[in-house]
């Protein structure tokens, strides 16, 4: 079985007020985004005590297929692990629209095939491998992701799912594992 892990979680706006940790998680996974140096702080160390080394860490391509912000964020945990290792390994064929603009105008995140992930570069060496985000929603980015190479664990900041309980992702606020679909 998958699982993908976050070090955090929140519920999205409009599901029930947040608490005060939830807000501080949101406003960093969103930091995550540009990324802020602050915000990289704060998730590197968080990130990096969840995964196993020696192993690999893939960034994965925002929205718009930029990796720069999820490279930044994996280079930083991976200079918190000894045996990590950064490779760009996943890419998208073209831009697609963010999950968070598809649900604003009420429709559905995309579906696996609609992220257009697919492999780059050559073999791997069979090892464990995160694939790093800021945050999961649906997971359906780190199923297209795993299904482009192989194999993979989702390693995200944060987890918005918008299931009440029990967690879908989960099994607290501060360490879980998430099950993808």
């Amino acid at each position: 079985m998958n699982t993908d892990t976050y070090a955090a979680k929140y519920i999205p706006i409009g599901c029930r007020p947040p608490s005060p940790e939830e807000i501080v998680a949101r406003r960093t996974a969103q930091d995550l985004k540009i990324p802020t140096a602050a915000a990289v702080q704060i998730a590197a160390p968080l990130m990096a005590a969840l995964i196993d080394s020696p192993c690999w860490l893939v960034p994965v391509p925002a929205s718009n297929g930029s990796l720069i912000a999820n490279l930044a964020l994996a280079r930083a945990i991976a200079e918190l692990v000894l045996g990590v290792r950064v490779k760009c390994a996943v890419s998208r064929a073209y831009p697609v629209e963010s999950s968070s603009s598809r649900r604003m105008r009420g429709l559905p995140g995309p579906t696996m095939e609609q992220h257009a992930i697919f492999r780059t570069g050559g073999p791997i060496q069979l090892l464990p491998l995160y694939f790093v985000d800021n945050v999961i929603t649906t997971g359906t980015t780190i199923a297209a992701c795993r299904h482009a190479l192989g194999w993979g664990i989702g390693l995200a900041y944060a987890d918005a799912s918008r299931c009440p309980h029990p967690p879908r992702f989960g099994m607290g606020i501060d360490h879980c594992h998430a099950s993808v679909r």
